[in-house]
């Protein structure tokens, strides 16, 4: 088989490269190991209940990445519920209070003591006025913040702030000019945090669409054993048994997994080898669906103490439960210790139950639906300052020179779903172009 443009992976990443490329009129088929599309998105039902595969949140739906994405599509974005800010809860000690998404709210808060607020204010203006760009890039947030406040209270805050906005345990750990970037693009947005209806499915949905309608295929059970290159050129790819060939290609799969796609010892087996080593953001992740509504007067608690965060989803996007239940999605953040050790997974499991106990009375008896990934990956690659400004995948192979890379992993200034949305609009870019592959047009460090 001959096309213009093969993509490997049908996650998020691979299926908006997908679309966006088919949009342009190339021929573009995509390649997926599995038997469902949407990798880490995918979405599925279960007595009433839509459930993702792990945890999922879109920054800035709207009037972000996604939304310029769609627009490029042409189609609208995915209706999200967006969380009530002042039934939004943080647990520290024998503290319990939300903090609100306004200056005002934030002073009226009871998770703090009264002499604790002045100093409160000053750091969220210390973040909203902060200049990234001049933050030297071995600084980390734990020590940005130790700079702003000797309060300890709100030192254990702005880490759970880092936590919470980027999945990574422990968040002192990261790039400060990488969680600064994400806070000031993202944290006083109106549409900071959405949830959307219908799942993630709604999203990828889209880009599938998208893909067909404009002659694009999709082959489910199809795994890439073998990458033929020949004068730093890919001619083609062997999967299932099947040659593929294609004037480019694209990789869309997690660092960890890519070199095996390579011949071993082979030139670009060597080139992915380097980015194997990436440590990855996991998490221990339940969904919970629940017979009835637990709790109507918060949506979500995060445990600041032990970073433990439950989000009641469907109280913002109402279809996600059945009328009258209720959707859970609880959560226990992972260190890299954490997620490959199994005595210390069960014990952040016993800590996640316990939090249930604590703020969720009665949810073993209301509930209908239960599922636990252990350790999940949330992100190919933590954000701290030796893997946010070195030794992240690139636009494009130096082995090969029409193979390109998308996905969470790459080379770009943002987080999470940002990344693998804008890592696709790059590579549609260059493939189309509109930019050169040297000079990427989002690849600007905020």
């Amino acid at each position: 088989m001959k096309t213009d443009v093969i993509v490997i992976g049908a996650g998020m990443a691979g299926l908006a490269t997908a679309a966006l490329l088919a949009k342009q009129g190339k021929r573009v088929v995509v390649l997926e190991k599995g038997n469902v599309p949407g990798g880490r998105a995918y979405t599925y039902e279960e007595k009433g209940f839509t459930l993702n595969y792990g945890a999922h949140a879109v920054y800035r739906p709207e009037s972000g990445i996604l939304g310029e994405l769609m627009a490029r599509l042409g189609r609208p974005v995915p209706k999200c519920g967006y969380p009530d800010a002042m039934r939004s809860y943080w647990a520290d000690g024998d503290r319990f209070s939300p903090i609100g998404a306004k200056t005002h709210q934030a002073l009226m808060t009871a998770l703090f003591p009264l002499t604790s607020k002045p100093a409160l204010a000053k750091m969220f203006l210390a973040i909203k006025s902060a200049k990234p760009e001049r933050i030297g890039e071995d600084l980390t947030w734990g020590a940005w913040v130790d700079a702003q406040t000797g309060d300890a209270r709100l030192r254990r805050f702005a880490r759970a702030l880092g936590t919470v906005n980027t999945y990574t345990r422990p968040s002192a750990a990261l790039s400060a000019r990488f969680v600064l970037g994400h806070l000031q693009r993202n944290m006083f947005a109106k549409d900071y945090v959405g949830y959307m209806f219908g799942g993630w499915r709604s999203m990828y949905d889209v880009f599938i669409d998208e893909l067909r309608a404009h002659g694009g295929e999709m082959l489910l059970g199809t795994h890439v054993d073998d990458i033929e290159i020949i004068d730093g050129h890919v001619s083609a790819v062997i999967a299932s048994g099947t040659r593929y060939e294609a004037d480019a290609f694209v990789c869309t799969l997690a660092p960890q997994e890519a070199p095996a796609i390579a011949a071993e010892g082979s030139p670009l087996a060597k080139e992915l080898q380097k980015w194997s080593s990436l440590v990855d953001v996991r998490a221990l992740s339940m969904d919970l669906g629940f017979s009835k509504r637990l709790r109507t007067d918060l949506s979500f608690v995060y445990d600041i103490e032990r970073d433990l965060y439950y989000s009641l989803h469907s109280e913002s996007a109402t279809d996600l439960a059945p009328e009258g239940g209720q959707l859970m999605h609880a959560m226990a953040y992972l260190s890299p210790e954490e997620g490959t050790n199994d005595a210390l997974l069960a014990r952040r499991k016993e800590e996640l139950v316990a939090g249930l106990d604590r703020f969720f009375a009665g949810w073993r008896d209301a509930v209908v639906v239960e599922r636990t990934l252990p350790s999940v990956r949330v992100i190919g690659a933590r954000s701290t300052p030796e893997q946010f400004e070195r030794n992240r995948v690139p636009l494009r192979s130096a082995t090969a020179s029409n193979l390109y890379f998308a996905g969470d992993a790459r080379d770009l200034p943002y987080n999470l779903t940002e990344v693998a949305l804008m890592s696709a609009m790059e590579v549609a870019d260059v493939l189309a172009g509109a930019t050169t592959a040297t000079s990427p047009v989002h690849a600007v460090r905020s």
